[in-house]
């Protein structure tokens, strides 16, 4: 049985004069409880529900607020998917502050009082550095500045990202922006839902959706293209869903059969602690190598490489079941079973496209050791232009054979004065420092043919994955709240080495790019086929074919305008270009690429992009979950943006 639960919520008379329950009584938080019913029942998926997801809001919720004719109840019921796509051509563009369709202040306080006072109304976290805003405080300014660029700073504001570029700069400390810069609320929500359970996102999605609300949803804002803002939006903040679960050494999933060490875990929950709960058990689990991204955010959403990759596959590939709330403001169980569609649009398929994630059972594996290598080498001494290509060339050849023993290598080439190649680390799952020095021989013999002398070559063992992020990453190395740079990335296929032309003509793309960026980054390593886990999801398929993904990017200084910008964008396009033409059925990573990619839907979600388009159409036909090269964007575009430099700041519009 379901039992009511009243909830004590702060007092907003003063803001809700205009909302009634029957009989004329004001609304306010004394006569009306949160909206929420707590729900005894197991999720389908075959575990339990975490606290916060018991706590929901069901059809008998809003029956009870209509019974006390709680006038502007309607903005609070459950969408009707038929109905949607019947209206579909009926589209307008979002509402917007300043519109005659923009909720109304009292709309605004009833919304908090339902939701138990969770609702913050948006406010730059910079602000405090601005005398035209209230919040301005000098030392709280000094404050903010000295903290801005740590990446726990920026999860911790309902406001912060990680990578403020396409928002729109709109308001940072005035040390870290433009000279004379203001600030504005710009490319920010107007309204955040800081979520502690089920039933507020629920109604926050079913308000905006009815309302034509522009909604976001932000995790721990990682992402390059800042997806997790906008405009005259209302955003759902993910980061208080809190919880880690081990199930057990020997938990039975029923709807995939799958038997072994599993681990629920809440949408918020950070990397390293998900690290510490699993080695505490002797588990890995397959993650990032960023110690603050949100495992079940849009790193999972956007496939999720890993330094595991290369042994257990993508961290897509490593979901057994999902809660989720979808666009129609239902609460569901998603996995091989239940909305078996959804289950596969949701691991690979993007994030803020879907649904809100609230939680995720992922399996585990038994921990094992790690052996990193750092080595270097460059341009100098009896080194030539020439002979250092031919090396680095060298070093390219032995992905495949690397990728294939389960290894991980992070590598750079900086060409900002003479190149440079840096192994920064190659990672050895499951090996010591014996085994991967007897891998590594072949390639230091070749490079010592070629009269190439190898500096701080450096084996470090580590007795599994968190020690070895720990000891190989350090948390000072980790960087958040910036604006000066933007990436673009290419998978390249394992079929390019296989093919001496091929292979040549991506190195020589690869060295071109180099040489006139200056930097490169890659990663060597490939999905390994893992029977234990579906692998049948919407991870782009150029995944499953390469032993490469390169990055190369494109940087600016404090001062640049937006049209600075642009031009450095469209400069990155055109610098990329060869990389498509060496690899031209392949594609990149989402969740590291170029918002500008050209032909994104190919790029980024390959063959699967079509069949992904019909659900996005079947579970969204409202288009409320909108976000940059996120299936189904291109049915929607923001207002007053220039060519190469799309952000945030504008309308929401439907084309």
């Amino acid at each position: 049985m379901a039992r009511l639960a009243f909830v004590a919520a702060l007092s907003l008379a003063s803001l809700a004069l205009a909302q009634t329950i029957q009989y004329g009584v004001e609304a306010t938080a004394e006569t009306i409880a949160p909206a929420v019913e707590t729900v005894d029942a197991d999720a389908a998926s075959g575990t339990i529900y975490f606290p916060y997801e018991s706590t929901q809001l069901t059809t008998d919720i809003i029956s009870n607020l209509t019974k006390y004719n709680l006038s502007d109840v309607d903005i609070f019921n459950f969408g009707d998917a038929e109905a949607a796509v019947e209206k579909r051509a009926w589209r307008v563009c979002k509402a917007y502050p300043g519109d005659r369709s923009w909720p109304a202040r009292p709309v605004w306080a009833l919304l908090d009082i339902l939701l138990g006072g969770a609702l913050i109304e948006g406010v730059p976290s910079a602000a405090a550095c601005y005398p035209d805003w209230p919040q301005y405080d000098e030392a709280q300014c000094a404050s903010i500045t000295s903290q801005w660029e740590e990446p726990q700073f920026q999860l911790s504001q309902p406001l912060g990202i990680q990578y403020y570029v396409f928002e729109g700069v709109s308001c940072m400390p005035p040390t870290l922006t433009r000279a004379g810069a203001n600030c504005t609320l710009g490319g920010m929500p107007s309204y955040v839902v800081k979520a502690t359970n089920v039933a507020q996102i629920q109604l926050a999605v079913n308000f905006a959706r009815n309302l034509n609300l522009r909604l976001i949803v932000k995790n721990k804002g990682h992402d390059f293209k800042a997806k997790s803002t906008g405009a005259g939006s209302l955003s759902i903040w993910t980061n208080a869903l809190q919880g880690i679960q081990y199930l057990g050494s020997t938990y039975t999933h029923a709807p995939s059969g799958y038997r072994g060490p599993a681990f629920k875990i809440g949408a918020g929950v950070e990397a390293l602690p998900l690290y510490e709960a699993a080695d505490n058990l002797g588990l890995h689990i397959v993650g990032g190598n960023t110690r603050t991204v949100g495992i079940g955010g849009g790193y999972i959403a956007g496939g999720g490489h890993s330094p595991l990759l290369s042994m257990h596959g993508m961290a897509a590939d490593q979901v057994l079941s999902m809660e989720v709330v979808l666009p129609n403001g239902r609460f569901v169980s998603v996995n091989e079973k239940s909305y078996p569609d959804l289950f596969f649009a949701l691991r690979g398929g993007g994030g803020s496209t879907w649904g809100i994630v609230t939680s995720l059972v992922i399996r585990a594996y038994p921990k094992q050791p790690v052996t990193t290598l750092t080595y270097s080498f460059g341009i100098g001494g009896n080194v030539s232009t020439d002979a250092f290509w031919q090396g680095v060339n060298t070093v390219f050849a032995k992905f495949p054979e690397y990728a294939d023993a389960g290894m991980y290598s992070y590598w750079s080439i900086s060409c900002l004065f003479d190149c440079s190649f840096s192994m920064a680390p190659q990672w050895g799952n499951n090996m010591d420092a014996s085994g991967l020095k007897k891998l590594s021989k072949p390639l230091f013999d070749e490079l010592a043919h070629l009269g190439i002398a190898v500096s701080n070559v450096t084996y470090t063992e580590f007795d599994g994955v968190l020690s070895a992020i720990e000891g190989t990453w350090p948390a000072a190395s980790e960087q958040g709240g910036v604006w000066n740079f933007n990436t673009g990335s290419r998978l390249f296929p394992r079929s390019n080495w296989e093919d001496p032309a091929k292979f040549a003509a991506q190195n020589a793309a690869l060295r071109q790019a180099a040489e006139k960026a200056g930097l490169m980054l890659g990663y060597n390593m490939k999905p390994a086929v893992n029977p234990s886990v579906n692998q049948n999801n919407a991870v782009n398929p150029a995944w499953r074919a390469t032993v490469l993904h390169a990055m190369l990017g494109a940087t600016w200084g404090q001062d640049a305008t937006p049209e600075d910008i642009a031009a450095a964008n469209k400069n990155l396009v055109e610098m990329m270009q060869p990389w498509r033409d060496a690899s031209p059925d392949a594609g990149a990573y989402l969740n590291e690429a170029d918002i500008n990619e050209p032909n994104w839907q190919q790029a980024f979600y390959g063959s699967n992009y079509d069949y992904l388009y019909q659900l996005k159409q079947k579970y969204d036909p409202w288009g409320l979950l909108w976000a940059p090269t996120a299936v189904g964007s291109e049915d929607w575009y923001v207002t007053g943006q220039i060519d190469f430099y799309p952000t945030q700041n504008g309308r929401l519009c439907p084309r």
